[in-house]
Parts: structure tokens; sequence; C-alpha cells
């Protein structure tokens, strides 16, 4: 399988939810800019962990998002969930 068929922030297999992650918030100047198709809890988490201010400024690689704390907690318990799991309790912040 190659990696296009895997979400870059959790590196799982892509399946349905799945949702395209702007690197840089449109709101902030990211409307023609690098998107990623990514699971949507995945997204979710990362709009939950970073504001769209730190999304711009320095969160904008996948690599520097997967450096926070809180990401690295996420991945670990998102890997032994289901592909489709998705959790509704994830706010934005």
């Amino acid at each position: 399988m190659s990696d296009n068929n895997k979400c870059p922030l959790c590196n799982r297999e892509l399946a349905e939810p799945m949702v395209r992650h702007h690197l840089i918030p449109p709101s902030k100047g990211g409307k023609d800019t690098p998107t990623v198709v990514m699971h949507k809890i995945c997204q979710a988490k990362v709009h939950a962990v970073f504001t769209e201010t730190e999304l711009k400024n320095y969160y904008h690689t996948v690599d520097r998002i997967r450096e926070h704390e809180d990401i690295i907690k996420f991945i670990k318990w998102v890997s032994k969930k289901e592909l489709e799991f998705f959790d509704t309790t994830i706010k934005k912040k």
C-alpha cells in the first residue's frame, strides 16, 4: 500500500470519514495553499489542540503538528481505534 492511502497524521489507512485539511487555515490566508487528506477525527484533534493562528505561524506542516505532546498522545490512542471511528466529543479550540 502506498503512503497516499495513509493518513499523514496517524499513519493509519485512510477510511471514511475523511476531510481535506488546509495546512494554513483559509481564514489566515491559506485558501489556495496545500491541503492533505486525513481522517476527520485527526483533523478535529488538530483543530482542538491548535488555534488557527498557531497553525499559520508554526504548525503548518504535518511534521510540526506531529511534534506536539498532545498530538503524540492522540496518535497513540487513535491507533487502537477502528479506521472509521469518529469521536464527536472533540471540541475545536
